[in-house]
This record gives C-alpha cells, sequence and structure tokens, in this order.
C-alpha cells in the first residue's frame, strides 16, 4: 500500500514538473500578450490551411478523377505527417536549447521531452479540428463519414509521434549526427509515408513495402474515416499497435542510456 502512494506522490509531482515545463515554454515562445497560446493552435492551422487551398487550385492531373477534394486529401495527408514531423523536430531541439534545467533536483530529459511532446501534439491536433471545422463550413470538404476510424488512426499517428519523439531526442544527447542526418530522414519518411499517395494507387508489386511503414496504415485509417468506401483503403490497426508498443519499448530504452550519457557529460 505504501509503494502505491508513494508512486502516486512521485506522479504527481511528474506532472506539475511537465506542466510547467509546458507553461514556461508556452510564455518563451508566445508570449503573454496579443494571441499567446492561441498561436500553438493557430500557427500549424494557418499553415496547413494555406497550402490546402494552393493546393485546391492548382491542377495535378493525378487526382482529377478522384471522388473527393484535393482540400480534403492535403488536409488528412498533410497535417497528419506534420503530427509527428513537428513533434520529433521540436522535442529534439527543446532538449538541446534547455540542458540547463537538468540541473534541477526534479527535472529529468523524460519531463522536458513529454512536455514538449504535449504541447505539439495538442497544437497539431487543435489544428486539425480547426481547419476540418473552417473547411466543412465553407463546404470545401465534406463532414467525416466514420470518426471511430478517423479517431484510430489520429490516435496511432500520434502515438507514433510520441515514440519517435524520444528516440530522436534521446539519441541526439548521445551523438550530434543525429541534428545533420535528421532533415534528411525526415523528408524521406514524410514523402513515403502516404501523405501524398493512396496505396491503392502504387503498383501491386510497391504496395507491400509501403505497407511497412505504420504511418501509411495511419493516413489510410484517417482517410477512410474521412470519406468511407470511395477508394480501397488498405491498413491494419493491429499492424500499427504492435509497431508502436516495440518502437516505445525501444525509445524508453534509449531515453535510459541516454540520461548515463547525459551524467557523464
Amino acid at each position: 500500500m505504501n509503494d502505491i502512494v508513494e508512486l502516486w506522490k512521485s506522479l504527481k509531482i511528474q506532472w506539475r514538473v511537465i506542466y510547467a515545463l509546458m507553461m514556461r515554454e508556452i510564455i518563451t515562445r508566445y508570449g503573454r500578450e496579443n494571441l499567446g497560446f492561441l498561436w500553438v493552435f493557430l500557427e500549424p492551422a494557418l499553415f496547413t490551411g494555406g497550402i490546402a487551398f494552393l493546393w485546391s487550385y492548382v491542377s495535378f492531373r493525378f487526382y482529377e478523377r478522384a471522388e473527393f477534394s484535393l482540400a480534403a486529401f492535403v488536409l488528412t495527408g498533410w497535417i497528419a505527417g506534420k503530427l509527428w514531423m513537428i513533434t520529433a523536430g521540436k522535442t529534439m531541439a527543446g532538449v538541446e536549447a534547455n540542458t540547463a534545467l537538468f540541473y534541477h533536483r526534479n527535472i529529468k530529459p523524460i519531463d522536458l521531452m513529454i512536455s514538449r511532446i504535449i504541447l505539439e501534439l495538442c497544437g497539431v491536433t487543435g489544428a486539425f479540428i480547426v481547419v476540418s471545422l473552417f473547411f466543412i463550413f465553407i463546404e470545401v470538404i465534406t463532414p467525416p463519414v466514420n470518426y471511430s476510424y478517423l479517431t484510430l488512426g489520429w490516435y496511432l499517428m500520434a502515438w507514433f509521434a510520441f515514440n519517435l519523439a524520444i528516440f530522436i531526442a534521446s539519441l541526439d544527447i548521445m551523438t550530434d549526427l543525429v541534428r545533420k542526418v535528421w532533415p534528411i530522414f525526415s523528408l524521406t519518411l514524410f514523402i513515403s509515408s502516404g501523405t501524398f499517395y493512396l496505396v491503392q494507387w502504387l503498383p501491386d508489386s510497391v504496395k507491400p513495402y509501403a505497407l511497412l511503414l505504420p504511418t501509411v496504415h495511419n493516413i489510410e485509417m484517417i482517410r477512410y474515416g474521412y470519406w468511407g468506401p470511395v477508394f480501397t483503403p488498405y491498413f491494419d490497426a493491429s499492424y500499427s499497435f504492435l509497431f508502436n508498443l516495440f518502437f516505445m519499448l525501444i525509445a524508453l530504452t534509449l531515453q535510459r542510456i541516454s540520461i548515463k550519457k547525459l551524467e557523464i557529460d
């Protein structure tokens, strides 16, 4: 019983630390005046909304016969891809810029990582909701057909973003090479993650390789939740779940190893 009480106290302390780090980051990044905290949502929303509108007025021959709007295609792919891309990049940069905070006894690298991850996930998710509601209101896109698949796909993508952010940030603590490789790796994964294509458009010989990426499964789920059976979806929620579970174990293990490297330095 005492162990449970101690665990609960430790969790409460950790949450207070994470919350304080989140508030510190918001004030540092956006300030106390004007829109302040709203920029967490508005910044990615304005950027993604602009991209979606731009694509809607540009002719893409490959999408002309699709039974959905190009804005919906960009919305469901671009923001879902940015969910992990922005989260991992900002988390890595946040750890690097705030190493002095680790001199405080209650602040650990994992606290800083989680605070950044929560902040970025909330911002991109809020942007997704805001842009979706705005586009639905002005009748650029139609409302989602199946919220269950939409929510499941988004949750699995957020989980993947959480794992990738911890993995990349922990690896960055161990070697400076990560900062040089990350832009190339993230862009390659972003292009191949399902953002710009449906699996049904790929040749049969390429589909199995594309489906090795959990991001492809997640985006296919999100799009199926939005459009329903207007296209042939290719996804396996259990594959994405097991991949995330295994990836989380690797990321947390690497994070524990990186702490030792940080203590030595």
